[in-house]
């Protein structure tokens, strides 16, 4: 599934360095069905919220997809388990049956239970079911009762997908004329081989200069299309690519005119970065591409050849969405689109208004509470409400809904009317086709100059399905700045390499200091895509570029500045390096905005993030800077003594500044390549220690825990846990946090290590016993991406660890998470497998040496956020 699993509940990944004491374990039973309270969960005036079904997690799992079936019906999707049917009455269960059906070929030795479906979808007659984490046949079943005794007795695999786990094969919905299935999938689902067929423009990273893998080694290989969305008929026939570029989809929803939109994920460890871009909501059109690209190489929403988002929504771990078409709810609430965050427990409105052949949105917290891992949302449309499910990752699940009991119409709404713009994209996107004919060429072209970016685009994507013989010389030939830059932009992605001098003529009759302001961007981009699409110039041709280039380096603009400077680094020219240097004195900090943090109203409801969002504000990175260096590391030309000392002494002026987890690692990573392409040189010349960074020390200031403790179960430990914190002693929360070296692996209000989740917002998560059961019992469930590998070598010898970098010959792999930096080498040659590792690094006793007074004071601590001015640590209470 989507985010869900990546903000693991795997809360604690430390080392101990405490003892164990065998001490008896006190026996209580726990009531694990606490839920919380619907009177709890914030809602607009006028509506009500239930809680209609709380899970037996020990025996109905965790769930995370829903849908209805046509009695009104339930159905929901235990994460690794089976699938269930809730029969209701007035928005309460009176029944709740395990859904027995048999699908035969998932594969030798998996249970029936062992479903592990993330989506549900009930249409056409039948239970459409996307199985995306049991190790058997992933991808979109179909169940269907065959003697209507109302039961599913058959099952067909209909479409295979290859990927699994939380960035897998994720959610379904019916298309707007009831004739087709979109399916969605995130970024580690590889896309059927029939799909890039289907594209005018083969599969690419684009990138200009070598791109950085996560720091982490997070979806290190992994490359476009990433995430994607497709149709099918519902025999699952005739598989259709519709848009990609996504990291990690959860879920789609059609409005009533037929737009497609999705709450796409942000990499939350490249907060800081100059590549980070928030969780946002997407207007999904026919052939877009979102410009996600693993690692560094994440497109900024300003390339021409990627789409922007309606809204950015700040951080988060999208789930669920759906329209509230179908509801009896206030009219802009039928016309909304219902988007869920799984880590901030937040279900937003997104209300959105038309603008040009797209649309702008307008963000709503609808419904909140704590803790709140909201994990899908649907409209029930026998009686109008909204149910949404909590849960994943084995957390507590339960089912509530929300109803509308206030004094507004709830009347069904008509569509609004569709702008003259959204009309002519759709037109336009019918050329999404091959045609051997000029027609298609003559259609669109007068539009490849039209203001709306979106048009543009369509207009666009009709050209590159096109003959390039069709209208090539057209492209050269164009008068009109807008439309020349569009139109080479699509030869330069189709178009036969014979074109690249072609094209480098036409760019260069174009005056940049005359082009309109939303066109230098693209123009920039034009400049690109012909050396990554056709291969680098001769040494004469980059000679005549630069000379037009180098001179408009740099201007009084953020992002041109970066992708000129990227465009010079790449033709080697030999000035860039003396004009960019300096420009890492130039302090140009990008604070951190609501679109990263998620605005006041969330600061202001998660009271116990406000200390870490201070700390985020108040040691911004300089973005800018971050990027020049990245760029310029590649730099082989104008490099002089006095300027490397500047560029290496730039490294060890970055140490106090805060970001995501992969935040320092990349820095480091700039820094390394920087030294490894004039080692001999960094060395003689003192680079290499002028450029290193103070180092943190995690633990000062810790006490010891005096004990005596025990050997803790969930149970026994939950039992020394009073219904009610309170008089909790803050600095023994905190030392007893350091002391188990949990922050040498786990970042927690920005300070430590990068090797586990970030825990800053375990309390907003989970529940005191899921947080402890995370604790004690790491290996029940281990999240793939922050998982280790069992490398297995020609000699029989096992490696456990994690691949974070790799060249042609060899894997460097991080055994240690205590001592991250220190890796260990191995030929590739020498490598018979790979697999996951299904234990967690974690080690089991990590707070048996804690007495039930500590062990208090520990989880009063992580559940504030690190806050001293809890309520949890005021005294007399």
């Amino acid at each position: 599934m989507t985010s869900i699993i990546k903000r693991s509940a795997t809360v604690l990944v430390g080392l101990s360095t405490l003892s164990s004491f065998l001490l008896g374990q006190a026996q209580h039973d726990v009531d694990d069905s606490a839920q919380i309270d619907p009177v709890d969960i914030a809602v607009p005036n006028g509506f009500k919220v239930d809680l209609v079904y709380s899970v037996p997690k020990d025996t109905q799992g965790s769930w995370v997809g829903l849908t209805v079936d046509p009695k009104g019906r339930i159905i929901a999707a235990d994460q690794y388990g089976s699938l269930y049917r809730l029969t209701l009455a007035d928005g309460k269960t009176t029944q709740v049956e395990p859904i027995k059906a048999t699908l035969p070929a998932l594969g030798p030795g998996i249970p029936e239970s062992e479903v592990g479906a993330h989506g549900v979808l009930y249409a056409f007659d039948s239970l459409y079911v996307m199985v995306g984490e049991t190790d058997g046949k992933r991808g979109v079943w179909r169940l269907k009762d065959s003697n209507n005794d109302d039961q599913f007795d058959q099952a067909d695999f209909l479409v295979p997908l290859v990927g699994g786990g939380e960035h897998g094969p994720h959610s379904m919905v019916v298309s707007p004329d009831g004739k087709y299935i979109y399916i969605c999938a995130g970024n580690f689902t590889e896309p059927p081989a029939t799909l890039g067929s289907q594209r005018g423009v083969e599969w690419d990273e684009d990138h200009l200069l070598p791109r950085m893998w996560d720091a982490r080694g997070h979806a290190k290989g992994r490359y476009a299309p990433g995430g994607w969305i497709a149709r099918c008929n519902p025999d699952g026939s005739e598989l259709t690519l519709f848009a990609h570029g996504f990291r990690n989809i959860f879920d789609i929803a059609f409005d009533q005119n037929g737009e497609l939109f999705t709450f796409d994920s942000d990499m939350e460890w490249d907060q800081g970065t100059p590549w980070y871009m928030p969780t946002r909501i997407n207007h999904a059109v026919d052939g877009a591409d979102f410009g996600w690209r693993s690692g560094a190489g994440r497109w900024p929403a300003y390339y021409a050849d990627s789409l922007p988002a309606t809204i950015n929504i700040g951080p988060g771990s999208p789930t669920g969405t759906t329209m509230g078409t179908g509801t009896k709810f206030p009219a802009k609430y039928q016309r909304a689109l219902f988007a869920a965050d799984w880590t901030f427990g937040t279900l937003y409105a997104i209300h959105h208004e038309p603008d040009g052949a797209t649309f702008r949105g307008i963000k709503e917290e609808f419904a909140a509470g704590k803790p709140l891992p909201l994990t899908d949302v649907i409209v029930n449309p026998h009686d109008g409400a909204l149910y949404f499910a909590v849960g994943g990752r084995l957390t507590q699940s339960a089912l509530f809904r929300i109803s509308y009991i206030g004094i507004e119409s709830t009347a069904p709404v008509k569509a609004i009317a569709p702008t003259k713009a959204a009309i002519l994209r759709r037109e336009l996107e019918t050329y999404h086709t091959p045609n051997a004919s000029h027609e298609a060429v003559d259609e669109v072209w007068p539009h490849l100059s039209d203001p709306d970016r979106f048009i543009r685009w369509a207009a666009r994507v009709s050209l590159e399905h096109q003959p390039t013989s069709n209208w090539a010389k057209q492209a050269l030939e164009e008068e009109n700045p807008t439309a020349k830059i569009e139109a080479l932009i699509a030869l330069a992605r189709v178009g036969e390499t014979q074109y690249q001098g072609k094209i480098v003529d036409s760019l260069l009759k174009l005056d940049f200091k005359t082009l309109p302001e939303d066109q230098k961007l693209p123009y920039l981009r034009a400049w690109q895509l012909t050396f990554t699409r056709m291969g680098e110039p001769d040494a004469n041709t980059k000679e005549y570029i630069v000379e037009t280039l180098d001179p408009l380096f740099p201007q009084d603009s953020r992002n041109i500045d970066r992708e000129l400077l990227s465009l010079l680094v790449y033709l080697d020219s030999p000035t860039v390096v003396e004009k960019a240097v300096p420009l890492l004195r130039v302090e140009e900090p990008q604070v951190a905005t609501s679109e990263e943090l998620g605005g006041e109203s969330l600061i202001a409801r998660n009271s116990r993030y406000s200390n870490s969002i201070k700390r985020v504000k108040e040691h911004s990175p300089d973005r800018q800077q971050i990027f020049i260096a990245y760029a310029i590391k590649n730099a082989t030309a104008g490099w002089t003594p006095e300027l490397r000392r500047e560029f290496f002494n730039w490294f060890a002026t970055t140490h106090e500044w805060k970001g995501g987890a992969s935040f320092s690692g990349f820095l480091k990573n700039i820094r390394n390549d920087a030294l490894e392409a004039i080692a001999p040189e960094a060395r003689y010349a003192n680079l290499e220690s002028i450029s290193q960074p103070a180092a943190h020390v995690f633990v000062q200031g810790s006490i010891p825990p005096e004990g005596p403790g025990q050997i803790y179960t969930v149970d026994s430990a939950m039992s020394q846990i009073p219904s009610e914190l309170t008089d909790r002693d803050f600095e023994r929360g905190k030392s007893m946090y350091l002391s188990t070296a949990c922050v040498m692996c786990h970042k927690f209000n920005d300070v430590g290590g990068g090797i586990g989740p970030d825990i800053s917002g375990a309390g907003n998560r989970y529940s005191i016993r899921d947080l402890l059961e995370s604790i004690i019992e790491p290996s029940k469930v281990v999240s793939d991406q922050y998982g280790f590998e069992r490398i297995t070598l020609k000699n029989g010898t096992d490696i456990i660890g994690r691949i974070v970098e790799e060249d042609s010959t060899h894997y460097s792999i991080m055994t240690n998470p205590m001592l991250p930096d220190e890796k260990r080498g191995v030929r590739k040659n020498s490598v018979v497998s790979i697999e996951p590792h299904e234990q967690s690094m974690m080690p089991q006793g990590l707070i048996n040496g804690l007495n039930p007074e500590e062990l208090q004071d520990l989880v009063a601590y992580l559940l504030s956020g690190g806050n001293p001015e809890d309520p949890m640590f005021k005294k007399g209470n």
